[in-house]
Formats: C-alpha cells, structure tokens, sequence
C-alpha cells in the first residue's frame, strides 16, 4: 500500500457523498489502512501488514457489507485458512491466523465507529488461540562461547576482506551484548557509537520492507551502555572500514553494519547466514531475536533491576519487561539466595 498515492482517493464512511451501500469489506479494509497511515497512528509497514492480514478474508466476504457477514461465513474462512490458506496450499500458522482476525476486526470497528453496520462479526468467532513455540535463551556459557565465536570471526572475516560477514558476526556480538533488536541494530551508524563513552544511540530501526523508521515504540529511543570489550571490537571495526573501504565521505551516514561497499547491509542476506552461521556452530534451531531474550533473561537472572532491564530493551512498561521475562525471576532468586547465604554463614 502506497499511501501517497491512495491519498487522493480517501473517502471516511461518515464523509458527504459517501453512500454506505457501497461500504463492504474490501473498501473497508483498504480505507482504514489508508487512514491509519495518514493520521500517523502507525508507521506506513505497519499499516501495509494490517491490509494484507484483513485481506486473506476476502475471498470469502470481500463483496459484503458488515451486516451482510455471517459469523459462520467467517469460521469457515479460518478453517480453510488453517487447512490451505498459505503458499503452495499449506495451512496458514496460528499466529498469522491471529493476526489476521484482529486486522480483520479493528477494520469493521472502524467502520461501525463511521456509522457502517451496528454489529462486528468477527467479535461473534473467537479469535485463534496462539501455539508459540517456547523462546529458547541461553545460559551464560552458552551466551560467552557465542560471544567469543562471534568475535573471532568478526576479525577471521575482516581478514578475509569478507565484509559482509564480519558484519553479521559483528550483528550477533551487539545483540547479545546489548538486547537491540534486529532492526536496531542495522540501523546503527557510526555517529550513533560513543566508543570513548561506551554508549551506543538508538534512535531508528529498518523495518522488514528495508525501509528506514522509528522504532517499535517511543521508549525505544534510548541510549544504551556497552562494555569495554565489545568497544575495542566496534573500533577495530571502524578503523578497518575507514581504511579498506571504498574512498567516500566519511562525515556522511555511514553503517556500522555493512556490505563491501559500505552501503547497510541486506537483512535478508543476513537471516540466511544466520541459519547456516547458527547450526553449523551448534545453537540449531536458535533465533537470531532469542540473543535479545538471552540478553535481558541473564540480565534479570544476576540479579540487574526489571527497570534497568526495561530501559535497556526499549519496553514501554516494567510490567511488559516482567511478562516476557518472568521465568527469570526464580534464577535470580536462587542467585540472591546463593549470594546471602555465603554472606550470613562464611
């Protein structure tokens, strides 16, 4: 969805001129996107996404209006979805399902809330139920052999000339480090590091599209600390761009993660090296957000404040911070326990 080209065509079911009739499903959708974006409720992905999770229902209703939808009509929609709905007439996932539904229904609330129809259909089926796989997280050996592996070759690969995968590398050293998100994280510039500081600037991230954003919320611009070490890798890596690199403008954005050409390096690139990077070092099956749960999971477990742990990770909330990483807390209650112990009974 374009919407600085759907702009002009932007009609709210309460507008003059605009026949409720000819509200159904479709133009629903696609309208609420469009307002979405232009109000700035959401960033312009997020909006697409919402458009394209609604739409998998309209083969089913695209043509009817709300009052014209069946409850029926839209549980054997999630049915088929489930058996057939995916590529190559594979079932759709569980949390795609959801997502689909909920886009489903804000965009009919919306409507309903412009005078189209009285009553959501989609608020008749209950939504989804999620069948999440369990986040895996690390243990501290686990984290440090990571960390270590990655390093080195951060350093093999640059040797090599290999740019592109000494930045990936470099990728897994941050997010481990620091808990930053994908996206952050190729976000980086290099005006964003305070090497003499030890702070790195968080202030945008790329989205899935490759487009250049705000991250997740406005709690995610934030300022994070970083150890000495992972501030000698970050120079050393600088120092090697600033020297091999093509010849450019170096008071220009530069990308901390890069490609041979300097340009911000291509995150589909990077989940396929991950995948092959990941299992062929033994953390098979280990998603490359886990290093974030990794990061704020052993935070807690030493004992390091939820706050803290919640500015860190750009949470809106201590309270989601505490959602996520509630089975850390036995961890660091074991560890303060441990750590009282040795103190009362030397």
């Amino acid at each position: 969805m374009n919407a600085s080209i759907a702009k002009g065509s932007y009609l709210s079911p309460g507008a003059d001129g605009a026949d409720d009739s000819e509200w159904v499903f479709t133009k629903i959708v696609y309208q609420w996107g469009i307002e979405r974006e232009t109000a700035g409720l959401v960033q312009p992905y997020t909006a697409m996404k919402g458009v394209q999770k609604a739409s998998l229902f309209m083969p089913w209703i695209g043509d009817l209006r709300p009052s014209e939808v069946d409850p029926e009509i839209v549980r054997g929609a999630l049915v088929e979805l489930s058996r057939c709905g995916g590529r190559d007439g594979k079932g759709l996932s569980s949390s795609t399902l959801r997502a689909a539904h909920l886009a489903a229904t804000q965009a009919i609330d919306w409507a309903i809330g412009r005078g189209v129809g009285r009553q959501n259909p989609f608020r008749l089926v209950p939504r989804p139920k999620a069948r999440h796989r369990s986040s895996q997280f690390l243990t501290m050996g686990q984290a440090s052999d990571l960390g270590a592996l990655a390093a080195r070759d951060v350093r093999n690969e640059l040797f090599l000339g290999n740019v592109s995968r000494s930045s990936f590398a470099l990728a897994a050293c941050i997010a481990v480090a620091t808990g930053l998100r994908r996206g952050e994280i190729f976000a980086l510039e290099w005006s964003d590091c305070d090497l003499a500081l030890c702070r790195l600037s968080v202030s945008k991230a790329v989205k899935a599209d490759g487009r250049m954003g705000a991250p997740k919320s406005v709690s995610g611009i934030r300022s994070v600390a970083i150890g000495k070490c992972l501030a000698s890798l970050l120079l050393e890596v600088l120092e090697w761009q600033r020297k091999h690199l093509p010849e450019r403008a170096w008071h220009e954005r530069q990308h901390v993660i890069c490609d041979e050409f300097g340009a911000r390096a291509s995150m589909n690139s990077f989940e396929h090296w991950w995948r092959s990077w990941a299992d062929r070092n033994g953390w098979v099956g280990l998603r490359f957000h886990e290093l974030r749960h990794t990061h704020a999971t052993l935070l807690i477990a030493r004992g390091v404040d939820v706050k803290t742990v919640q500015m860190r990770l750009g949470h809106s909330s201590a309270e989601i911070t505490m959602s996520c990483y509630a089975h850390a807390i036995p961890l660091s209650d074991g560890a303060a326990a441990a750590s009282l112990d040795a103190a009362l009974f030397r």
